[in-house]
């Protein structure tokens, strides 16, 4: 049986700031064990227990994030205890927390087995392997073919570290796809527009949709065009447009040397465009400085365009009052609307301790979930969470589904490479032709993606040392010039990249250079069932 752990106490919430671990901004709740829903009922199979032995304990911490929650004490736990034959003992900070109640756990030496953390390229990753937290899985993954099989080479080599060329962890791949359009196909219908195809027409939507009620509730309340939450960053989708990659890329006048895309000298005319949206009422009023944020108000009826991740569409698809559409790539000056991607889609990882006492059942755990335990991760059980119709598993509405058997959201640690190329990706969210919809716009935009050259298995500790400091400057001074109708916009930019500079901005470009040898372009695809 799970047995769930205690929260940290409160007093570490208000230390973790909302750009942390992963980025996203809402606590979790962990739900109590609830009464079977009334879904249509069937007697779930148990997995075969793989040994006749006792079931090893297993230790588990992993982040929850918004619309996530756990079931502690439930019969799909039991389940998947019995197939794996372990004893699971989870711990789940809300993501917002996650960040530091980690940092407890190692400073403690209170390792679980089992730590869902850092992607290769993040600067802590190394730094922990460095500390001897976590163990090299070289000598026990062909222990697990199942689990090695699931990922290709490409993917494992990219585990390695850069100091002893071994394997730390077994990976947790990010969503394809970056942000991209999402509009009100029912509004662009009512009021006989077409879809834009530039930057200088999607203007002109926004307007008519300022204008002209799209709505039809006689008010002239419409909000145009939302970013999905009121971070900064978000603009940087925008950059391609521009033609900046908003990530470390080569010099459009030195192919040899990577500088860092959001302090080049074009961003200011990105941060214009955005500014003058927002002076010319075009874009939502709360970005930046609201605290309800565009998926939201998008979601509710009130946005015409939203600014979105494309894997987000899935969640509104489904809604009922009205059409959304994403949008093909647009283009700019010549440049299209270009995804930015990272160096390699490792989003976190699942790393061992180095104090484990079973590190093979900890991954005879992880082989399981995206083995023969895959179904019960991703759908739960048959007959309790969902059907299958014409050979698809389609999940129960959320209040037709036996709690005690949907706790596979708060359990999952990992998913398998294939199926990210794969319509089941959604099919368990949206109708399988919402699936392939989404699959084929994803496969539209990537084909515009721009790579972050930084390599994980380079370490760059002034980098590291500096980051916050440097991205806290940019993200003030940009903020001014969007907010700020005072301010004069050329000179507030100049002025920021001169702040970064001297806090070590040049320094950072000139290590990042010395000690990065590669500058090719990182390419890298999923590979199919």
């Amino acid at each position: 049986m799970i047995r769930i752990r205690k929260s940290l106490p409160v007093l570490l919430t208000g230390m973790v700031a909302s750009s942390l671990l992963y980025g996203c901004t809402a606590p979790e709740t962990k739900a109590p064990a609830a009464a079977p829903a009334t879904a249509p009922a069937a007697t779930p199979t148990p997995p075969t227990t793989p040994a006749n032995t006792a079931p090893a304990k297993i230790s588990v911490m992993k982040p929850l994030y918004p619309g996530h929650v756990f079931y502690p004490d439930s019969e799909l736990e039991k389940l998947l205890e019995k197939g794996a034959n372990v004893e699971l003992t989870y711990e789940t900070p809300p993501n917002t927390e996650y960040k530091t109640a980690l940092n407890v756990k190692l400073a403690g030496g209170d390792i679980p087995d089992i730590v869902n953390t850092f992607s290769p390229g993040d600067t802590e990753h190394n730094a922990l392997i460095a500390q001897g937290a976590f163990r090299p899985l070289d000598d026990l993954l062909p222990k697990f073919p199942k689990l090695k099989a699931s990922f290709s080479d490409s993917i494992w080599n990219m585990l390695k570290n850069p100091v002893d060329g071994k394997i730390y962890g077994v990976p947790w791949l990010r969503d394809r796809g970056g942000t991209g359009i999402v509009i009100r196909k029912d509004w662009l219908e009512k009021l006989g527009l077409q879809e834009p195809k530039t930057l200088t027409e999607l203007v002109e939507v926004l307007k008519a949709f300022r204008d002209k009620d799209p709505d039809g509730n006689g008010k002239q309340d419409t909000i145009p065009l939302a970013f999905k939450d009121n971070q900064l960053p978000n603009i940087y989708a925008l950059l391609p447009l521009f033609g900046i990659n908003p990530a470390w890329a080569p010099d459009a006048k030195d192919p040899n040397k990577l500088v860092n895309g959001v302090t080049q000298p074009a961003v200011l005319d990105a941060l214009k465009f955005v500014r003058q949206l927002r002076q010319d009422g075009l874009l939502d009023q709360d970005y930046l400085v609201g605290k309800t944020i565009g998926f939201d108000k998008f979601k509710s009826g009130q946005v015409g365009v939203l600014l979105t991740g494309l894997g987000d569409y899935r969640q509104l698809a489904i809604l009922t009052t009205m059409k959304a559409e994403i949008l093909d790539p647009i283009e700019h000056n010549g440049k299209k609307w270009g995804l930015s991607m990272p160096s390699i889609p490792i989003s976190r990882t699942n790393q061992i301790s180095a104090k484990s006492k079973n590190p093979e059942a900890a991954l005879r755990y992880l082989e399981y979930q995206i083995t023969e335990g895959f179904d019960n991760i991703q759908y739960g059980v048959e007959g309790k969470t969902y059907n299958v119709v014409n050979g698809i598993k389609t999940p129960f509405a959320d209040d037709k589904k036996d709690k005690l058997y949907n706790t596979n959201v708060g359990l999952e640690l990992l998913q398998p490479e294939w199926l990210f190329v794969d319509t089941e990706k959604y099919t368990k969210f949206v109708s399988k032709d919402i699936a392939q919809y989404m699959i084929k716009k994803i496969d539209e935009y990537e084909k515009y993606s721009m790579f972050d050259y930084l390599r994980p298995n380079v370490d760059f500790p002034y980098r590291t040392e500096t980051s916050v400091q440097q991205t806290q400057i940019l993200t003030e001074g940009y903020s001014k010039v969007l907010l700020d109708t005072n301010v004069d916009a050329g000179k507030m930019f100049d002025e920021t990249i001169a702040k970064w500079k001297a806090a070590g901005g040049d320094k950072v470009t000139d290590e990042v250079n010395k000690l990065q040898k590669d500058k090719s372009a990182p390419s890298y695809t999923y590979k199919k069932k």
